[in-house]
């Protein structure tokens, strides 16, 4: 008996023509990707927050440890059509006793554009305090958190941009938790985390052109760059009022490094009540950046009569704007949550002769008459 056996033929021709062009296609598409890595660079994992830190862990320098696991990650990174974001990181660390949960948040937003409800975001965007940020980048850091202006092309709808950054840890002897990084919790980390997620920030939302934000190496107050004029060795504590009764302020205070330079002067310092928690909070902001925050919040109307400055003092907060030496000048001070039971927890007492010392001290005329 015989077959017909041309047709099986070739059809198996044709599978075999195609299984040999699929398989020459996939070496190709293999030998392309290992050229690409071996010629441009490896491929790595998603970053995290918007791309600014890899995934990989690092012997020093980064922000993952070796070591750390359970990452997770909530994020929305910026775009030109959406220039605001968030990202919410976390992981854990160590073992035993030397076990932590380490949490940081970064948020890009311009803050609300109503005046109560901007003047609470700013509370709690200077409620941390801090360092003045060096070579005239307006901005500020703690030991846990930090936030910085972005250049102006980055603004929307006439209110500038900022980027936050707060981390806290929870380690195994502590149910609260501590700010900062339980590897070392300095203003210089915080900054150089800052100042990281600020250039990501620009350049996913393509805001502004120019070279990356830098730290300068030189440190406050060495005056190399030309802006910084040094640490104002006058600044003493910014918290302790000589118009108060001593008792009421000697040392309570917390200044922050007031770094003094052409471009402006930050100060900010607390007052902590007997359990710890701060009884006021104030600051004298002099970076101009820093001051566009507060734009249209201050009126046109002095506080009271007697005041070279506009705005408003209130038993639980104050706020005004002054011509200081040329310079907009921004007194802020806010009450609460903790109470020092003497005349420093009403705003209307201790404002005014805060805002007298520290004037004196910044070199500025006096706002009172």
């Amino acid at each position: 008996m015989s077959y017909n056996t041309s047709r099986t033929t070739g059809h198996t021709g044709r599978t075999t023509r195609l299984l040999t062009g699929a398989l020459a296609i996939a070496a190709l598409v293999a030998a392309l990707v290992a050229l690409w890595q071996t010629q441009f660079r490896p491929l790595t994992p998603p970053g995290y927050c918007w791309g600014t830190w890899p995934g990989g862990d690092t012997r020093d320098g980064g922000l993952f440890q070796r070591g750390v696991r359970h990452r997770t990650a909530d994020e929305r990174a910026p775009t030109p059509e959406r220039p605001s974001g968030h990202c919410a990181l976390s992981w854990r660390g160590g073992r035993g006793p030397q076990a932590y949960h380490q949490r940081v948040t970064v948020r890009l937003d311009t803050g609300p554009r109503g005046a109560d409800q901007r003047r609470s975001w700013l509370d709690g965007l200077f409620a941390g305090g801090g360092t003045a940020l060096p070579g005239g980048l307006p901005g500020f850091v703690a030991a846990g958190s930090g936030a910085l202006v972005l250049p102006e092309s980055c603004d929307v709808d006439g209110r500038p941009s900022v980027v936050s950054l707060t981390g806290t840890f929870t380690d195994s002897t502590a149910r609260a938790g501590h700010p900062g990084f339980p590897q070392g919790s300095t203003p210089e980390i915080t900054g150089k985390l800052l100042i990281e997620i600020a250039n990501r920030a620009i350049n996913v939302s393509s805001c502004a052109s120019g070279p990356p934000l830098r730290i300068p190496r030189a440190p406050v107050g060495d005056g190399r760059d030309g802006t910084d004029e040094g640490v104002d060795g006058r600044a003493g504590d910014d918290c302790a009022i000589p118009a108060l009764a001593a008792g009421e302020a000697k040392g309570t205070g917390h200044p922050a490094t007031a770094a003094r330079s052409s471009r402006g002067t930050l100060r900010t310092c607390a007052v902590p009540s007997a359990d710890g928690r701060p009884a006021i909070r104030f600051a004298a902001i002099g970076i101009p950046r820093l001051v566009a925050l507060f734009d249209g919040l201050t009126g046109d109307r002095p506080p009271a009569p007697g005041w070279r400055a506009h705005g408003r003092i209130e038993a639980t907060r104050a706020l005004v704007r002054a011509d200081c030496a040329g310079r907009p000048t921004v007194f802020a001070l806010r009450t609460g949550p903790g109470r020092t039971h003497t005349r420093l927890d009403d705003a209307r007492v201790a404002f005014p002769a805060l805002v007298d010392e520290v004037a004196r001290r910044a070199g500025c005329a006096r706002l009172r008459t």
